[in-house]
């Protein structure tokens, strides 16, 4: 993978799922109601800090050891998750459960990725 790519992929993975994220806030925070502004201003702000996020974790992981580079995307995601499931209307007890679940297990994921691919 050459220079221009990989620049060019740090950006692009990032805003991709910062939108997909937002777009899917904005429906969830909508339930069976017509699409509102409110809806909107929160499935762009929760799309840009996404979007944020997941570049930090990107560009400033790299240099991490592995426990903590797993750690970095493991939080974002739980939290993330979590805070989808609340919009869904579910209660905050299994929101938390399901962000530490998932938090977990995508650090299992990522630890596993980065410690078998460090050198």
């Amino acid at each position: 993978m050459g220079a221009a790519t990989a620049t060019r992929a740090s950006w692009a993975i990032p805003l991709l799922l910062g939108l997909t994220y937002g777009i899917y806030t904005a429906f969830m925070a909508r339930g069976t109601s017509p699409l509102t502004a409110r809806n909107v201003w929160l499935g762009v702000l929760c799309g840009v800090i996404l979007t944020v996020v997941a570049y930090l974790v990107g560009k400033l992981g790299k240099g991490l050891p592995a426990g903590p580079h797993a750690a970095a995307f493991a939080a974002p995601f739980g939290i993330a998750m979590g805070f989808l499931y609340s919009l869904g209307g579910g209660s905050i007890l299994t929101a938390v459960l399901l962000a530490m679940t998932l938090a977990a297990s995508m650090f299992v994921a990522s630890y596993y990725v980065f410690y078998s691919h460090s050198d």
